[in-house]
């Protein structure tokens, strides 16, 4: 990474030894002698890096670091001093500061100082950027789950309710404090335990997916509820999806074609792939924009093909690792049909659609994140 840095120091030797040795490695390097100029020069040129000097005349050095804190709050800071701290003061509750640099200063110590912090800040960045990523991946699962006309719940395996959907505080005329963190039974039975033919309870104790037409007194109605035994992000739970029974094939076509559209309308570009064999089954407008095969083409692909390579074997198996919550979504390049490279980040989400289990995909472009940086 060619960064540009910041030089603090009213030492003429630091500044030119540290000049040569970071120029010599390709950034662009500024010194400044006057602290109270510091963070103007950091600001102007919007600094990835900021050394400065323990002996800047009269100015404390940690009040000029407080002030790039607060003002160049993208910059890493290196204290330049003359005494080894130990690792444990590398940042403290008073000195938000990345490292030190120790004198006799050499230029493998400075090198070695600033590859470490530049490294530190690209994965801080990646990091920000994978955060942005999941957030705007799970609003729009959110949304998309908002949507639907049904209720669909929640919950953890000791039927504790973890979140729901709009439709749910609206059928049982209810506000957050009174359903979650609550037993569903309690909430949707009025009992004190779950009842013999709960499909929560099927599902919890098969582990495959159950559904029961039964009478919900905490919704005066007698409903169709399917209960699907997924894994989330930090363990397992119950996903629970109610509807009115469904008295003829008309109906339930028309069911099907609402979320038909929900899931074509969504904004960020989504696959449905078989756990089978890894093929796509489907794949919504903005995935057919992105990949720009024809639909009919696109929905019965193999999965490996849509990537680069050099990549395919990594990106199954981090699918795989997400679906068992042991990786991060993964930056890859995708394919599309001119075999034009796009760059993505890969975020898999387990779904099951009557007794089959499928992966959801979502690709986001990375350069739909360029703001965030």
């Amino acid at each position: 990474m060619k960064a540009k840095i910041i030089v603090v120091s009213q030492n003429s030797d630091v500044v030119s030894l540290m000049s040569s040795t970071l120029e010599g490695e390709g950034h662009k390097v500024v010194s400044c002698d006057l602290p109270g100029t510091a963070v103007k020069k950091c600001k102007d040129e919007k600094a990835d890096l900021v050394f400065i000097d323990a002996h800047v005349g009269d100015v404390p050095y940690d009040k000029i670091i407080q002030q790039l804190n607060d003002e160049c709050s993208e910059a890493l800071i290196v204290l330049i001093t003359s005494y080894a701290f130990p690792e444990s003061m590398v940042k403290t509750e008073t000195l938000d500061i990345h490292s030190y640099l120790i004198k006799p200063l050499t230029e493998d110590k400075i090198r070695t100082a600033a590859k470490r912090a530049l490294r530190h800040g690209e994965l801080t960045r990646e990091n920000r950027r994978l955060l942005l990523t999941v957030t705007a991946a799970k609003k729009e699962w959110e949304a998309t789950v908002d949507a639907i006309e049904d209720p669909i719940f929640v919950t953890d395996f000791d039927y504790t309710i973890l979140r729901a959907n709009l439709k749910t505080f609206q059928r049982l005329g209810k506000g957050v404090k009174e359903i979650i963190g609550r037993k569903c039974y309690e909430v949707f039975h009025c009992a004190h335990e779950p009842l013999n033919d709960c499909p929560g309870k099927q599902a919890r104790d098969s582990g495959e997916p159950a559904t029961e037409t039964m009478s919900f007194r905490g919704l005066k109605s007698r409903l169709t509820c399917s209960v699907y035994p997924q894994v989330f992000a930090g363990g397992g739970g119950l996903v629970h999806y109610m509807r009115e029974p469904i008295v003829n094939a008309e109906q339930q076509a028309e069911t099907m074609v609402k979320y038909e559209h929900l899931f074509d309308d969504a904004r960020i570009p989504t696959l449905v792939v078989s756990t089978d064999d890894y093929k796509v089954t489907d794949a919504n407008q903005r995935a057919i924009e992105l990949f720009s095969y024809p639909p009919e083409q696109l929905a019965d692909i193999d999965l490996e093909n849509l990537f680069a390579p050099s990549l395919r074997e990594t990106v199954i198996n981090n699918i795989v690792q997400q679906l068992d919550n042991k990786a991060a979504p993964l930056k890859v390049k995708i394919l599309d049909i001119e075999k034009k490279e796009v760059d993505v980040f890969v975020i898999a989400n387990p779904v099951m659609f009557g007794t089959d289990s499928y992966v959801q995909l979502f690709l986001v472009p990375t350069d739909l994140l360029s703001g965030a940086r």
